[in-house]
């Protein structure tokens, strides 16, 4: 009997995924549990299991389609049989998720490109994410006339390729409208666009001392997020989420927010010191955000009643520390977590949040990236805002906004002088956390940035 694979649920926002890649040709033989589709959210990159053993069939999704959840993408079948020309149970209030075209549509949306997403590799990334990014995209445009002497495309300019031969395509940068395909009807397939890669690494006219990308911007260079001005941008995907879980949030909690200011001298000193210390064993230096989520760790596990949630008619105080950090990734925003961060050192953190910050600019955040988080750090003051009031990330019961660091005139002991001074600004639900305790949480915070050498 044929079992219909769908795309599953990942997270209580998820509302739909984009279809990445299969990583399987259709009528090849699977396993049970086997990574056979991979797909994105605005949230994540995931992969789908085979949920039965046998012939994968019947698709009804291709890379670059829109799938609501639980919306059909394959059959798994038994040996000679068909798959079914009907969904049996589409997703409960939607037409069937980006189903495919049918048989004489306009032409083909050009807009979900495959290769776009997978091109806007981490561009600011931390060392270490050139183990991790394939070294092939170098090679990008492979020289055709090496290829099968067999078409590529089909009727209509669509390309005839493999799912596979598509997803490897991706990862080597090779280009699938000038590959000529050897399989059936001169469908491209995965040996075709591997001997297309490396005829180009090898082509001695191939100008791979200039590759497209070999000089990305700072990392110290804020993402560029514009658009040009008179542009319509539709409030859809990670806008559409963002907004209604921000208004969810100021609609469904009392929010109120308390502002202090720290001295920041010892904090940027301890930085400094620590970033040079570690520099030569970790690659990068230790940052500002890293100090923040160690300072915030220690604080809520003193401070209990911060780290909570409210589940219905209980708060919930977590016995877990999960500190997140809000990352702008591109034109999107994600709040990743350090998992445990009140068990972890420094260099622990440090580490962790680079990896965090790398998935995050390689659209490659895990689910459990973004899960589990029991409080939220968001720091604005690399743009120079002094002051703001951030927004819960419900369900936690507080976020700390964090301003610039910055020379202010003091008073002390009757003289006025120049002292480095940082604004914390703590947002709390008041249903959870009431005044005086909130209060004594930022205060401690604030000891904490002010005396730094606490922590080690």
């Amino acid at each position: 009997m044929a079992t219909a694979v769908r795309l599953p649920l990942m997270g209580m926002t998820m509302e739909e995924g984009k279809v990445s890649a299969w990583l399987v040709d259709e009528g090849a033989e699977v396993d049970k549990g086997q990574e056979i589709l991979e797909f994105e959210t605005d949230k994540i990159n995931a992969r789908v299991e085979a949920p039965a053993a046998g012939i994968l069939g019947g698709l009804a999704a291709q890379a670059g389609d829109v799938v609501k959840v639980q919306g059909l993408l394959a059959w798994i079948l038994a040996p000679g049989e068909t798959p079914p020309t009907e969904d049996p149970t589409p997703p409960a209030g939607s037409s069937t998720a980006a189903a495919p075209a049918p048989a004489a549509p306009p032409p083909p949306m050009p807009s979900p490109a495959p290769a776009a997403p997978v091109a806007a590799a981490p561009s600011a990334a931390p060392p270490s994410a050139a183990a991790r990014a394939p070294a092939a995209p170098a090679a990008i445009a492979p020289a055709p006339a090496a290829a099968p002497p067999a078409p590529a495309a089909a009727a209509g300019g669509r390309i005839k390729a493999s799912p596979l031969a598509r997803r490897v395509a991706r990862e080597l940068g090779v280009d699938l409208s000038r590959v000529l395909g050897s399989g059936p009807g001169g469908r491209i397939i995965q040996n075709d666009v591997t001997a297309a890669a490396h005829a180009a690494v090898s082509a001695p006219a191939a100008p791979v001392a200039t590759p497209i990308a070999a000089a990305p911007p700072s990392a110290a260079a804020p993402a560029v997020s514009e658009f040009p001005a008179g542009s319509v941008i539709p409030l859809e995907g990670v806008r559409r989420v963002i907004a209604d879980r921000m208004q969810q949030s100021l609609r469904e909690s009392a929010q109120v927010t308390l502002v202090t200011e720290a001295d920041g001298r010892r904090f940027h000193e301890l930085r400094t010191e620590l970033a040079a210390r570690h520099e030569p064993a970790l690659g990068f230096k230790i940052g500002y955000n890293d100090l923040l989520i160690r300072v915030c760790a220690q604080a809520l596990r003193e401070h209990t009643r911060a780290n909570a949630s409210l589940e219905g008619d209980a708060i919930r105080l977590h016995d877990t520390v999960n500190v997140g950090l809000a990352i702008e990734a591109g034109a999107d925003l994600v709040v990743a977590n350090v998992k445990h961060a009140d068990r972890k050192s420094l260099v622990e953190i440090a580490a962790d949040l680079r990896g965090l910050v790398e998935r995050a600019r390689a659209n490659r955040l895990e689910l459990d990236d973004i899960t589990g988080g029991t409080f939220t750090i968001t720091n604005l003051g690399l743009y120079g805002i002094d002051a703001f009031t951030p927004v819960l990330n419900p369900p936690e019961a507080a976020i700390l906004g964090v301003g610039a660091l910055r020379e202010k005139a003091v008073a002390h002991d009757g003289q006025v002088a120049a002292h480095l001074s940082v604004t914390l600004s703590l947002t709390f639900d008041h249903r959870i956390l009431d005044g005086a305790p909130a209060a004594r949480f930022l205060a401690r915070i604030r000891e904490l940035v002010e005396q730094p050498y606490l922590l080690l």
